[in-house]
């Protein structure tokens, strides 16, 4: 990799990932590069001193605004929950829709927050359920020892096995 080109896109702003892009490389390559030519680009240059830039919402914020991860984060702690949420919704309404998309008792589907997974067997349940359901795939087989219910049939039904009250 030319060291002249390097410096001209730097020159340009460009960050690691679009200087990959233009020269049709990966982005762990063109760190490389930079390293060996000991160079940077500018977002490195630029000190934002006890600021950091979120590079999803775009907004400049504090360093405590956001998390101090070995794995180097660049997303804000808003953002990173905003992402969170939205899997966790995603992952329960592709669950929901798997399962039928309604309560198998009364047929409620009104609300999706008040739909339940309900074990058939709750000696089977997995251990793990609740990690399991960050990832659809491996929520599936889970999924598989369930019935859909809303939260009304959902207690009748645990009240029903233990005879509860």
């Amino acid at each position: 990799m030319q060291k002249e080109k390097l410096i001209e896109l730097i020159s340009l702003g460009d960050s690691t990932w679009k200087i990959a892009d233009k020269l049709n490389t990966t982005q762990p390559n063109v760190r490389y590069w930079l390293k060996k030519y000991d160079l940077q680009t500018n977002r490195k240059i630029n000190d934002l001193g006890d600021k950091k830039l979120c590079p999803k919402c775009k907004l400049t914020k504090s360093k405590d605004d956001f998390y101090k991860s070995t794995k180097g984060s660049s997303y804000c702690k808003s953002c990173i929950v905003d992402s969170l949420e939205d899997r966790r919704k995603s992952v329960k309404q592709k669950a929901v829709d798997y399962l039928g998309g309604c309560c198998s008792k009364c047929g409620y589907n009104k609300c999706i927050a008040a739909l339940e997974f309900h074990h058939l067997n709750p000696r089977e349940k997995d251990k793990n359920y609740n990690v399991l359901k960050k990832n659809f795939d491996k929520f599936k087989p889970e999924l598989d020892k369930c019935v859909l219910l809303c939260a009304n049939c959902h207690r009748e039904e645990h009240h029903l096995l233990t005879k509860d009250i």
